[in-house]
């Protein structure tokens, strides 16, 4: 049955080919827009063009519509700063529900799916998502439709994203190799133009900054700013690293030490401490649970990481800057943002606790723009994701929410039929870091979210691919046992 369902859901010859032109076509249209200075009809022709793309790959080839849609986490916000230099800032983009759109359209194979729900592997699923229904019924009445669609946008598709790969069970070693191919190229693409941001500062990325007025995020002038690179902020930014990095140790080529090199060092730049203690914990994690050889490489490429980024520190006016935000992890209690999260944990808890029936969806973060004249309301900021979660689900949806979560990684964690592969070992890593990363902000919706969801579920694939081949071998001896026995 495997062998069918493999075969089934593997591209075609045509199939794979029309994927591909697909794909060459999307990003060729992209860039000779932006060569000849009209990126600003991207505003329109991205979304439309990545819809487009994402129907065509979506049922035809799985693994390339992965693949396509991490593009588009990756590049989606430099994209738009490229529209807003050339057509003017504008606080609510169409370029920026791109990724949204295209992983809106796994939504097709859930419901061909939605029958695998009831087994023990996926029913965690059911429960998140019935605790996010409840919770976008409600801020339909507190926030509005936009807003609670937004909402729910933001927290939906990073699990509908991590359900088609669990789902895909059958193809989990095509749709693995696609993976690591994306996060080699991508952390090349991302960390080496974050280099380039931080040394000489595009204009479109300059302009984006002041427009937008997110201090926190330093100067818009070369060696004055935290690295962002191709993502909204420095914190998106650090743990995408850290996701990129955390798969490396599966991935095999000449790129793989370039790739590390290049994330290591925009990690460093953009100066987000709760991603650099995120990194030591999946390090840890993958020395304690990988086997002996691929322990062996991980501490390699640690060690070979650790020595590309010498150079950067060797620049006297960048290595301090570093440095000194490491020295700020042993002096917290004097540490003004240190504080500031105290404090709000002080005061906000006991409300975010005691909203029995929630805000709803579309209460907190940038959907507040659409309840509010394009403007952020007054919950656009909320550190912490732990508060989060009870305070927009309110209590019957934190239960969905959070009871599906527990059963998921619970069922992660039983380890018969787990396959040896790294990169397995690996996804569990990041699904593991980025839940505890909870502590420091809400690391389960948008692009983080995407990797939270996504490495689960393909943690799920490798589990349930594994414990296929095992009984697919038991089959074949128990046959060939009694065709011998006769």
């Amino acid at each position: 049955m495997t062998m069918t369902m493999d075969a089934a859901l593997r591209p075609s010859g045509w199939r794979a080919q029309i994927g591909r032109v697909a794909l060459w076509s999307f990003w060729f249209l992209i860039l000779a827009l932006c060569a000849v200075g009209q990126a600003r009809l991207l505003a329109v022709v991205f979304p439309a063009a990545a819809l487009a793309t994402g129907c065509v790959l979506c049922m035809q080839d799985p693994a390339r519509f992965l693949s396509f849609t991490w593009w588009l986490w990756f590049l989606t916000p430099e994209v738009r700063r490229i529209v807003d230099h050339q057509a003017g800032w504008s606080t609510i983009s169409t370029v920026m529900i791109t990724p949204f759109l295209v992983g809106c359209l796994t939504w097709v194979t859930i419901i061909m799916y939605a029958p695998m729900l009831r087994y023990r592997s996926y029913v965690g699923f059911a429960l998140v998502i019935a605790g996010l229904v409840y919770s976008y019924l409600v801020g339909i009445l507190q926030a509005g439709i936009p807003a609670a669609t937004f909402g729910l946008l933001n927290w939906l598709v990073p699990i509908t994203l991590g359900m088609y790969a669990a789902f895909h069970w059958p193809i989990y070693p095509q749709i693995r190799d696609e993976v690591l191919r994306t996060f080699t190229w991508g952390l090349i693409v991302v960390g080496g133009y974050g280099l380039v941001q931080y040394f000489f500062m595009p204009a479109w990325d300059a302009y984006w900054l002041i427009s937008v007025g997110m201090t926190n995020q330093g100067q818009p002038l070369p060696m004055q700013v935290r690295v962002f690179s191709t993502l909204n902020s420095s914190g998106p930014l650090a743990f995408l690293l850290i996701t990129g990095i955390a798969v490396l140790p599966a991935a095999r080529g000449v790129l793989v030490p370039l790739a590390g090199a290049l994330a290591l060092a925009s990690l460093m730049l953009s100066l987000v401490r709760a991603a650099w203690l995120a990194g030591l914990v999946v390090f840890l994690y993958l020395l304690i649970t990988m086997p002996g050889r691929h322990r062996l490489r991980l501490l390699a490429i640690m060690a070979a990481l650790s020595i590309a980024v010498v150079p950067l520190f060797s620049i006297p006016k960048v290595g301090d800057v570093i440095l000194a935000r490491f020295d700020s992890l042993n002096t917290m209690e004097h540490d003004r943002s240190y504080q500031e999260r105290q404090e709000f944990y002080g005061r906000f808890l006991v409300e975010a606790l005691t909203n029995i029936g929630g805000a709803g969806l579309g209460a907190v973060d940038t959907a507040t723009k659409l309840s509010n004249d394009g403007q952020l309301g007054v919950m656009a900021y909320f550190d912490s994701g732990l508060m989060r979660v009870p305070y927009e689900l309110g209590w019957p949806g934190t239960i969905g929410y959070a009871s599906g979560i527990a059963i998921l990684m619970v069922g992660l964690f039983r380890r018969r039929g787990m396959p040896a592969d790294s990169f397995a070992r690996c996804s569990e890593a990041i699904a593991v870091t980025i839940l505890i990363s909870m502590v420091f902000e809400h690391t389960l919706v948008k692009v983080t979210g995407v990797s939270f969801w996504f490495f689960l579920g393909m943690a799920l694939a490798a589990k349930n691919h594994g414990l296929a081949k095992s009984r697919a071998a038991e089959f074949r001896t128990e046959n060939a046992s009694a065709e011998g026995g006769r």
